[in-house]
Order: C-alpha cells, then structure tokens, then sequence
C-alpha cells in the first residue's frame, strides 16, 4: 500500500469498516435472522400448548361447545398478536378466531394439501390464498386425547411481524457496530498521534538534517523505540553538525597552510624571474623556496595518510621487531636538526633488546613525528630524553623534552587535527597540525595508549604503550 501512514490507517479504518459493516448486515444478520425465527416459532409453540391444555382439551371432552370456546381464546389470539384456527383431523377449520365474512374456511378451499401441511409443526412463507393477503409463520400442535389425535391447533402470525422483530435486532446490532467504530476511530486517533505524529517529526527532522539544516531540534513524548530513534537521530544531527564544522575548519585551516608557503614560492619565483632579486642572492631565496616545497610536501603528504586512514582505517602489518633498534636508527636521521640547535638525544633502555608486536612501519612513523616535534619546541642547549622500559606485559615508550611545554587549555586539543597552540605558531613555521593526529590514530589502531604530561616552560613527555613478546622458557 503506498502513501503517507496517515492516509495508510485511513484506509485501513475505512476497509474494516466496510467489512464490518457487510458482515453485521448479511452473514450476522441472517443468522439473526434465523434465530429470531426459531425463537419465535418456539414461543409461539408453548403458547399454543398452553391453550390447548386450559382451553380446547374442554371442547373435546364435551365440557363447552365450540363457539364457547373461540369466545374464550379470542381475546388470548388478540392478546398474543397471533391467529388461531382449530381443525378437524381431516382438515376442516372448526374453529377461527378471525373468520374471514363470518365463514368457516376449510383447507380445500386454501388450496394446500392439508394432510402434508398439519403433519409438519413449522410453515414459514405460507400464502393462503383467498384468506390471507400476505405471506404467514404458522405453527401446527395436534390435540390429543385418550392417545388419539382429536384435531389440530394452528396459530398464525404474519412473517413481516417476525421480520420487523429481527430487523429491530439488527437496527441494534448497527448501533452497536457504529459504537465500536467509533471506539475503533479513536484507537486509530491514538495510534496516530503516538506513531505517526513522532515518526514524522523523526522524518522531518532527519529531512533537515540531509539539507545540512541543523537548527531543527525536536522532541518526542512517546517513549520506547520512538524516544531511541529520536534521540539517535538528534545524536546523528549533531555529529553531522560537528563534522560540518570540522570539515569547515579543516578547509580553512589546509587553505591557510597551502596559501602562506604558495604565496613565498611564488613571489620568490617571479623576483627572480624579474631580476628583483640579483644573481647573488638567488641561491639563499631558492632555499627558501626549497624550505616551502618541503613544507608542503609534507603537509600534502600527512593529508593523504589521514585521508587513507579514515576511508579504510589503519592497515596494520604487525610482526616482532627490537623496538630499542628503531629507535636508535631514527636517532641518527635527526642528527643535523640537533647539530643546529645545540641538542643532544639521550637514550635510556631498560633492556638492551626489548621486542614488542606491532606494525613496525606505523611505530616509526609515530616516533618520528614525537621526537620531530621535541627537536621543535626544544630550546637550544637542551636534552631529549628517549626511554623505554618493560612492565609487566608492555613495553613503555618516552618521548621527553625540556622544552616550552604546554598550556592547560591545549592539553586536551593537541590530537586534533590541525590544531597549533598560539604560543607554537611562531616557532612551528614549517609545522602541519596532523603529526599529532597521525600519533594518535596509529597508537588507537594498535589498540594501546598514549598519554601526554606536560607543564609550560618546563617541557613535555610522551608516553605509549606496546605488547611485549614474551619468550617462553623451557
């Protein structure tokens, strides 16, 4: 069925009415029928019973004549709505309590066999012709007396009284069907306003939201499922808002990043290339502009391996490797950064091997990116500290400097993804704002912690966490 739910239940209540309304008025009310009937047809039984015992047994014992006894039923077949004949066992009505012009009629002249019909108690639709207008219920109770059948009693009654009675019960039986679609109007009401009100609200909602529209909150009264799906889908208008947000933020921060080294290299070239900048001079501003290229490859270079990690996560390729070993070949890729700033890179291993299980490449690239940024907000004449230690089942990595530190308030901004604190910005020059993010996202893939302490003006010290192989002793 399509359509809206709302026109969905009007049609629902609208086809059960129908069908109600069919049944009550054919199958029920045929069987209303029928048994209003049979009801009848047994009342008018036991009455005609009664007046033969108090009233016609005394005709044929001799006791009153004839027109005695029509005298005294009369008022009983007036009384009771119905018309009393008395026959003859041949036949003959001996007895009627409204002769038709004062004459006795008899079952020949009704044109009907007259043995067959007073051998069956119930007639329905009987037309006696040249008697009776309209079509009769006639109920037939023999007269007994000393064991023998004396004659017969036949109590009449037009078929449209019975039917008037039966159509009264279904007059009723309608009333009672309107009453209870009504009931069943007002449950549909309230299904209405209990689903389809919320679930609209949810549609209308969540229509919004694919517009980008995320001022339109809404809530809902019902509670169970409804109260969920709306709580999910103000949770998913908020989650999408944050992340409109966030992506704006990331454009404007990528279009900063790319428009301060595009515009050196740029007005670099075109001195040169205009003889702003005399030959001389050219090699120093080349290196500059050489300084920007890396600044963007770079910076080109942690977008694409965030963007790779956040379409198909992290695609660790773990094995067993001496974490000690790494460490110490990285150490000597920094060398000529430390020569520069006077700063000298002391390690401090617990173990003279320590193995752990993980993705070698993606643990370099974190302790690259941590000892980078210690080279960066170290001053000059200091020390970095590179530690690690075995606990238990882990093995404890610890990046530490003596550097500028970091503010309270940007302790908890520092994953995010091109965040730079203000009081970095100035020494951070050729600095992105992911390396921290890519630090975070490849530790959380390894399913282990990184934490940070850090305190301004004294220095900051990394430290994650990795599984230790342990060698099993025979």
């Amino acid at each position: 069925m399509r359509g809206s739910l709302k026109k969905k239940l009007a049609v629902s209540y609208l086809f059960i009415a129908a069908i109600l309304f069919l049944l009550v008025n054919t199958v029920y009310a045929k069987r209303v029928e029928e048994k209003v009937f049979a009801k009848r047809e047994q009342r008018l039984y036991e009455e005609t019973d009664m007046i033969i015992d108090g009233y016609v047994e005394r005709y044929y014992t001799n006791r009153i004549t004839i027109t005695r006894l029509m005298t005294d039923i009369t008022p009983i077949s007036e009384l009771l709505n119905v018309r009393l004949w008395i026959t003859a066992p041949w036949g003959k009505v001996v007895g009627d309590t409204a002769p038709l012009n004062g004459k006795v009629i008899e079952f020949s002249e009704l044109d009907e066999d007259f043995e067959e019909f007073l051998s069956e108690t119930f007639h329905r639709n009987v037309y006696f012709r040249g008697a009776m207008e309209e079509p009769m219920l006639v109920v037939v109770v023999p007269i007994t007396y000393q064991y023998m059948v004396r004659g017969y009693v036949c109590t009449l009654v037009t078929m449209e009284s019975v039917m008037q009675e039966a159509r009264t019960y279904i007059y009723y039986m309608n009333l009672y069907y309107l009453a209870a679609m009504l009931v069943v109007l007002l449950v549909f009401i309230v299904i209405y306003c209990f689903m389809v009100l919320p679930l609209k609200k949810t549609i209308s909602a969540a229509r919004a939201y694919s517009l980008w529209n995320f001022e339109k909150k809404f809530t809902v009264r019902s509670k169970g499922e409804y109260r969920e799906l709306a709580d999910i889908i103000n949770y998913m208008g908020d989650a999408m808002y944050r992340f409109s947000e966030y992506q704006r933020e990331i454009i404007s921060n990528i279009s900063h990043d790319f428009r301060s080294p595009l515009t050196s290299i740029k007005g670099y070239a075109e001195a040169i290339k205009d003889g702003t900048i005399p030959p001389e001079q050219q090699e120093k501003y080349l290196d500059v502009v050489l300084f920007e290229v890396e600044r963007l490859t770079k910076l080109t270079s942690n977008l694409l391996t965030l963007n790779t990690f956040d379409q198909k996560g992290i695609p660790l390729q773990a094995s067993e490797f001496d974490i000690n070993d790494v460490i110490k070949k990285l150490v000597n890729t920094f060398e000529g950064m430390c020569k520069k700033k006077r700063l000298v890179i002391q390690l401090l291993f617990s173990e003279k091997e320590t193995f752990v299980y993980a993705d070698p490449g993606k643990i370099e690239q974190v302790i690259y990116n941590l000892v980078d940024n210690a080279i960066k907000f170290s001053h000059s004449y200091g020390e970095i500290q590179i530690s690690v230690e075995e606990k238990g089942k882990k093995a404890m990595v610890s990046i530490k400097d003596g550097g500028i530190g970091i503010t309270k308030e940007d302790l908890s901004k520092i994953w995010d993804r091109f965040y730079k604190s203000d009081s970095s910005r100035g020494k951070d020059r050729k600095g992105t704002g992911l390396g921290l993010s890519i630090v975070k996202e490849i530790i959380t893939a390894h399913k282990e912690n990184i934490n940070v302490i850090s305190t301004e003006g004294v220095g900051t010290e990394f430290v994650f966490t990795l599984p230790l192989v342990i060698s099993e002793e025979i």
